[in-house]
């Protein structure tokens, strides 16, 4: 284990001497290391070429494997000291600002509520954050609205939504319960990045494009809740998914339902594959899904 993590270092820094020094250790000895490990497990785990190393095929699959074992090994070792602590765990989320005011809340009260003791500990981000921590094993679970097909990852559905359209408190149309994409021709729109893969600011410019207009997008940002403050300020206008009004703590702005067309967005859960279960991890995930389950309830009677 110790050699695995000296190879995984030795990676993840690019050269043996800045491995070395994030080591605390000279270069020849790590070098030895490096090479009674490839001779151990009898596998080339570099290829050399003059003071250079790269990874071979081997070596990049060894070292993927080699981050999951570390991680499932310090989660076994977390847990059972939690245990011995009597505590039931942890459980870490990378999440988007909107999810970590509208969801985790409502789920921790009821763990509150039924004296499950579990810490929780929240990382907000965009999706390509979330997704290395992901991948780097810093948080147990995901939570984007992006859809992703990738190899590594599992992608389960937790809600669809319509998206609204939030306008100043002062705006024309600030007493409507509904509006078309098309009326808001005219408007400055506040819009999420659509950097990393297809988002819902792509749907929304296409079916403004489809209703003849292009919109003008006067900002781009990464969070909700900074565009609904703008919002409020009368900048613009934004389109939160529904569930934003679920928020703890937050001063929204008027919300209309946006019709003709309807715009849904997928709140997706998604987690790395062979990734090791932690009982912490699926309690929080039950709770989770029972919160969806009444915030889908809700949409009806709303």
């Amino acid at each position: 284990m110790q050699k695995l993590k000296y190879f995984i270092a030795v990676v993840e820094n690019g050269t043996v001497s800045k491995a070395a020094k994030v080591l605390n250790m000279t270069q020849p000895p790590l070098s030895m290391l490096l090479k009674k490990f490839e001779e151990e497990i009898g596998i080339q785990l570099f290829r050399r070429e003059g003071k250079r190393l790269f990874l071979t095929d081997s070596g990049q699959m060894v070292y993927q494997r080699g981050i999951e074992l570390l991680a499932s090994s310090e989660a076994i070792l977390q847990e059972a000291r939690e245990y011995q602590k009597d505590h039931r765990g942890t459980v870490s989320i990378g999440c988007a600002t909107v999810s970590n005011f509208s969801l985790i809340p409502e789920v921790i009260k009821r763990m509150n509520d039924r004296s499950i003791n579990i810490s929780t500990h929240v990382k907000e981000g965009s999706t390509p954050f979330i997704l290395e921590h992901l991948r780097f094993h810093k948080v147990d679970i995901g939570i984007i609205r992006n859809v992703y097909n990738r190899d590594d990852l599992i992608t389960t559905k937790l809600l669809s939504e319509p998206i609204m359209v939030a306008v100043p408190p002062n705006h024309p149309l600030a007493e409507k319960s509904s509006v078309t994409l098309e009326a808001l021709k005219n408007e400055n729109f506040l819009l999420h990045h659509s950097s990393y893969e297809y988002n819902i600011s792509d749907n929304i410019i296409m079916e403004c494009k489809k209703s003849g207009f292009s919109p003008n997008i006067i900002y781009w940002g990464t969070e909700t809740l900074p565009m609904l403050g703008m919002v409020n300020a009368g900048m613009g206008i934004a389109f939160p998914p529904k569930s934003v009004i679920k928020s703890v703590g937050v001063s929204l702005p008027p919300m209309l339902e946006l019709i003709n067309p309807e715009i849904i967005t997928t709140l997706n859960l998604v987690t790395v594959k062979n990734n090791v279960k932690k009982e912490a991890v699926d309690i929080f995930l039950k709770i989770t899904k029972e919160v969806i389950a009444e915030i889908e309830e809700d949409f009806i009677l709303y």
